[in-house]
Order: structure tokens, then C-alpha cells, then sequence
């Protein structure tokens, strides 16, 4: 197959896009919406399940994202309609008390003590429509509502009035389910639409004058926000990586997060992608976070933690840490658990087995190594570029080799499309985001782009695989107001 002939998805014109959505606003709800907020979805080059662990995540925002027209309501209901044909079941209705419901937050309830009679939805993966009920992807715009006004009982100027609701009509340029954070594009740009509609903040600052308002500060808070709705909510057990980057990256930068203390660092990607690209190739093959696989693995490593003694799994590992501080800690585990890698369970790890606890710990600590690396190759301003880029090829592929052996989230499509477009010139590739489907990540000399592109397109069609689709990753704005 000729790359000509392969899918590319074209992250759009966000003004076009943004007028557009006004013009379906207005059919959709017979008024003027009162504006459209934007979200990037990530890319993430290394940091994969340790976010919840205090390990260093190296993600880049997209140009591609999810975009909110809103208008406000005052009878405390959110309609939402999304204009993705796999998603759209027409206009969705959901009470805001409802996600009270879920959480069993009886803080908002009457003054009799009494909690609203609203029965707790049963939150469906998100990809799947069933007739009747109320789809499950609107769950991550009701929660972020509930989210923020949580928030907003500590921080006034994001205070949310009480009987608030709004219309929301969405759309996206991210592939659903691609493993590219289309959840917290779908959250960020929904709180940016809450704030701007609902808050003190909001109406001191209307149109574009929320994006300066917003220091990084009040981002940092509105991601955190954003993490708890996934969180508490919809049940996914992520660790703020998505969050962060959608709300606090920069054009043309990777941002370097902490998650021990979620400070961040923006390292200049102009040098490396000079001559070089970044490919997402969206293997069509969806994954959820919140079918309990990705809490299963996190709760494997989580029982090697606590069988270690530490907060943290960060915190086995120094400030610098090198390959014999992993090994270090890896035969602490052998120590503590008898060396009996086989054994089904040991004692100390909460009835888990010991060879699975000890591919996740192993897989987080090496995870946590390699972002350390990454962050120290792109931060050296004295790198040659080429030089730099086979570092992080290798050290995407090593990160590959881990999600597959060690974290046990990968499948056979992004395995083979790791394995070809290596062979065909990428530098390196990985499978990105939580796994058990989504997107590789594969760095590529600019003048081999369409090679890969083929040779990615014929594999999966030689081995029965669904035919993928290409973004070009470049590091771009976070979320804001488009119009």
C-alpha cells in the first residue's frame, strides 16, 4: 500500500472548526452558544503507568483535540450532544445531582438531611451506545462539573452557583480511543467551558481573557480537577499526566512532569524535530481505562509497593538514578518475597502473584529510569541532534519492549507496527498511553515519513489488522479559548 492511499487525520483550522460548531450550536439548541474552548490530546514519549507512582512523564500536547460551544443553564441539567458518528446517540440529558449519585456525595443535599432519590447509574465503557441509557463518555463532562465545584468550595474565584447546568455540543479531531488522551481533552476542554460560564473568574474575564487569566497556578489546579473527575467518577484509576499536559503544555515543547509533585519543566523540541518527526499511528483498536485491566496492573505494582515499605515506587530510586539502583531494589523484592518468582502468591503482597507484581515493579522502575534519561538528553542544549534523536529512538523502543514484557498492556497489532517501521527507518516506536489498544508512537527522519507510513499501512493489512491512521505529532498549545 502507498502512504498516499493510508488515512492521515488532519488536526483542522480551529477557527474553521470553532464556526462551524456555532452554526450546529444554534440548530442544535435554537441559541447562540456563548463560546468554544479547545483541549489537546498528548503524546506521551515515555512515563507510562508511573504517573500514580511519582515517576517523571515526558508528554507533548497535540494540535489535535476536543472542542466545547456551550451555553449556560440555570435549572442544573447538562445536555450534551458529541458530533463523533461513533459516539453521537443524539442529544444526552444528565441531571448534575445524578453524578452525587455515583460519588455518594450527600454534601449538596436538602436541608432535611435527606439525599436526592436519583438511583447511581451504571457508567458503561465508553465506546459502547446502548439504547436508553445515558452514554458513558458523558460522565467525564458531568464529573468534571462536579469536580470543579468541589474546587470551588476551597477557591472562591472558581466558585460554581448552585443550579447551574449548561448545553455543551462537542467535536474532536482526536480518534476516539487512539490511546491520545481523548478523555481529558474531552475534560479539559468541558472545565474550560465551566470556568468561563460558571465562575467569578469567568466573568472578570470573558472571550480570550481567560487564557491569561489562567496562570499556571489555576491550571495546575483545574487539572488536578480534571484527574479527580476520572477518577472518582468514572472509575479509571489514571495518575494526572493527561490532565496535566492537555491544560499546562507549550507549543513546541515536551513538558518534563514531576508526579511527585506534579512541577513541570518545558524542554525545547525545536532541535531534535528539525530533521526528524514524531508519528502516531492509531491502530483503531480502542481502549478504556475504566474496564478495570489498567486498575488490575496498577494494583499488581501497588502490592510490590507496599510490600517494600515505601509511599511511592519513586521513592526506592535516588534523585539520579542509574541501572543498579533498580536492580538494587528489584533484589530487595526477591529477598523479601523468597526469590520465588514462580510462586502464585507471597505473603505481603495482598494475595496477588509474585511473578506479576514483579513484572509491573520492574516494568515502573525501568520506566521511571528511562524518563530520568530522556529528560537529560533533551534538557542537554550541547546534543547534536541526530545524535540526540537515536538516543530517544532507543530508548521509545526499550520502552516498548517494557510495556509489552513487563506491564503486560500490549497486543499484536502494535507489536508488529513497533517491529516494521523500525525495520523500515524509524528510529524507535512504543505503544503509548495505558494500553490494551490505542496508538504507537514511532520517531522518524522527516525524509523516511512516508516509507513508515506504507510499510505500517501493508503490515497491518498483510496480517488482518484494522487499517490504521497517521497523526503528525507536533508539540503544540494547551487548552484555551478559540472563540
Amino acid at each position: 500500500m502507498h502512504s498516499d492511499d493510508a488515512a492521515r487525520l488532519s488536526p483542522g483550522e480551529p477557527h474553521r472548526i470553532s464556526a462551524g460548531l456555532r452554526t450546529r450550536f444554534v440548530e442544535e439548541f435554537g441559541r447562540d452558544p456563548d463560546g468554544v474552548w479547545f483541549a489537546p490530546g498528548r503524546a506521551n514519549l515515555n512515563g507510562e503507568h508511573v504517573d500514580f507512582h511519582g515517576g517523571r512523564c515526558l508528554p507533548m500536547a497535540l494540535a489535535h483535540g476536543t472542542y466545547v460551544a456551550a451555553a449556560p443553564r440555570q435549572d442544573g441539567l447538562l445536555r450534551l450532544r458529541t458530533l463523533d458518528p461513533e459516539l453521537d446517540a443524539g442529544v444526552q440529558t444528565l441531571s448534575v445531582a445524578a453524578v452525587d449519585a455515583v460519588v455518594g456525595d450527600d454534601s449538596r443535599a436538602p436541608d432535611d438531611g435527606e439525599a436526592p432519590e436519583i438511583e447511581a447509574p451504571v457508567i458503561t465503557d465508553v465506546h459502547t451506545l446502548v439504547p436508553g441509557e445515558v452514554s458513558g463518555w458523558t460522565w467525564y463532562v458531568a464529573g468534571t462539573l462536579w469536580a470543579l465545584a468541589r474546587l470551588g468550595e476551597e477557591t472562591p474565584e472558581l466558585a460554581v452557583p448552585e443550579g447551574f447546568g449548561a448545553d455543551l455540543l462537542i467535536c474532536s479531531t482526536l480518534p476516539i480511543g487512539g490511546g491520545l488522551s481523548s478523555s481529558a481533552a474531552l475534560e479539559c476542554s468541558a472545565m474550560l467551558a465551566f470556568v468561563a460560564l460558571a465562575t467569578p473568574l469567568g466573568a472578570a474575564n470573558p472571550g480570550t481573557a481567560l487564557d491569561s487569566a489562567l496562570d499556571d497556578e489555576l491550571r495546575a489546579r483545574l487539572a488536578a480537577a480534571c484527574m479527580r473527575a476520572e477518577v472518582e467518577v468514572v472509575g479509571a484509576g489514571t495518575g494526572g499526566l493527561d490532565q496535566t499536559v492537555s491544560l499546562r503544555g507549550r507549543a513546541g515543547h515536551v513538558v518534563s512532569l514531576d508526579c511527585r509533585d506534579f512541577t513541570v519543566e518545558r524542554l525545547p523540541m525545536d532541535g531534535l524535530l528539525a530533521e526528524h518527526a514524531f508519528l502516531a499511528i492509531d491502530t483503531r483498536q480502542a481502549h478504556w481505562l475504566g474496564d478495570g485491566q489498567f486498575d488490575d496492573r496498577r494494583a499488581d505494582s501497588e502490592a510490590a509497593m507496599h510490600l517494600l515499605g515505601v509511599d511511592r515506587l519513586r521513592d526506592l530510586l535516588p534523585e539520579h538514578p542509574e541501572t543498579g539502583e533498580v536492580d538494587a531494589a528489584l533484589a530487595r523484592f526477591d529477598e523479601l518475597t523468597g526469590g520465588h518468582e514462580l510462586a502464585s502468591e507471597a505473603e505481603g503482597l495482598e494475595g496477588r502473584s509474585t511473578a506479576a507484581c514483579r513484572r509491573r515493579l520492574r516494568h515502573a522502575l525501568t520506566e521511571m529510569l528511562r524518563s530520568e534519561q530522556l529528560d537529560r538528553i533533551l534538557a542537554d542544549e550541547g546534543l547534536e541532534p541526530t545524535t540526540a534523536a537515536a538516543q530517544v529512538g532507543r530508548i521509545l523502543t526499550a520502552g516498548h519492549a517494557s510495556m509489552r514484557d513487563d506491564a503486560e498492556v500490549s497486543f499484536p497489532a502494535a507489536d508488529a507496527l513497533v517491529e516494521t517501521v523500525s525495520e523500515v527507518g524509524a528510529l524507535g516506536a512504543r505503544l503509548i498511553g495505558g494500553g490494551f489498544g490505542g496508538s504507537v508512537l514511532a520517531l522518524v527522519p522527516r525524509d523516511r515519513e512516508d516509507a513508515v507510513i506504507g510499510a505500517a499501512a501493508r503490515v497491518c493489512q498483510e496480517q488482518g489488522f484494522t487499517a490504521p491512521r497517521f497523526l503528525t505529532v507536533e508539540p503544540s498549545a494547551p487548552a484555551r479559548v478559540v472563540g
